[in-house]
């Protein structure tokens, strides 16, 4: 079988192509709604659990009633990977609070809706992943909440396509207490070999890779350390590199006029080296 797009909308299998939501859908209406996004590798989902545990505490923090269970999610998951054939990609998952008249209060009851589909996507190719990329610093502007992974992502849209439109791959954002995190990325530097990225809590999504760079550091007795950098700070880095599910670390070459000698990296390569052995043991 060829692999192919396959959506799911509320109990139903389609192409992807063909996959329809209510235009009341509170998603669509007001982008009240949660998603993630679920590597696939070598046929297998990586690190699902870890995905819908974020979603679940995401829908008790939206204050979500009746939305799907994790254990349906990841049951759907794995007919989606079976009937759609693909081996290498990715599935995304979003659950919004239903469709209902509109109205900014909440319905009564709530019946979200659930949508997700599986489709190939590619990796970051061996230039980034090798020799880096350029990124550039803007202004945080997102709600306080970014701990949340909600699909009202404008602001994160309106400053990627302002990297893309300046020849760079991610936009950096700064909010006052400082450097916080990419567009769709975590954002680490590296200062005398010890590792410095935004701590947790609500001005940052707790992003599922970057949990794992920090046990892999911890592993093999790299420093971390877990606070917001100045953009002089980050700009004074010895290293600096970015992480998600879908590129897993980045090297960063570049921010605004600031370059960096990525030949001569160390750190952010183990953790990339790292990182690459635990997806092969643990997808």
């Amino acid at each position: 079988m060829s692999p192919k797009p396959l959506a799911y909308v509320n109990g139903e299998f389609e192409d992807l192509e063909n996959a329809k939501v209510d235009a009341l859908d509170r998603g669509f209406i007001y982008g009240d709604g949660l998603y993630e996004v679920v590597a696939i590798y070598g046929g297998k989902l990586y690190q699902i659990d870890e995905h819908l545990e974020r979603y679940k505490n995401g829908a008790e923090e939206m204050l979500f009633e009746n939305y799907p269970a994790p254990e349906e999610i990841k049951k759907i998951s794995h007919e989606l990977l079976e009937k759609s054939g693909i081996k290498e990609g990715i599935i995304y998952l979003e659950v919004t609070r239903g469709t209902a008249p509109r109205k900014h209060s909440f319905p009564e009851p709530q019946k979200p809706n659930l949508f997700m589909f599986a489709k190939e996507a590619p990796r970051p190719d061996a230039e980034f992943k090798n020799n880096g990329i350029k990124t550039i610093l803007v202004p945080d502007e997102r709600w306080n909440r970014c701990n949340v992974k909600s699909i009202n992502l404008l602001p994160n849209c309106f400053y990627k396509e302002k990297a893309n439109r300046e020849g760079a791959y991610e936009a950096i954002q700064v909010h006052r207490l400082g450097v916080t995190e990419g567009t769709s990325t975590n954002v680490f530097g590296v200062k005398d070999g010890v590792v410095y990225t935004a701590p947790t809590g609500q001005r940052i999504l707790p992003g599922i890779t970057r949990d794992t760079i920090l046990k892999l550091a911890d592993r093999i007795g790299i420093k971390v350390v877990e606070k917001f950098l100045s953009p002089e700070e980050l700009y004074n880095c010895d290293e600096v590199f970015i992480s998600s599910t879908t590129i897993k670390i980045l090297p960063v070459k570049q921010i605004d006029q600031v370059t960096f000698p990525v030949s001569d990296y160390k750190t952010t390569f183990v953790l990339q080296e790292e990182l690459e052995k635990y997806t092969l043991e643990n997808r």
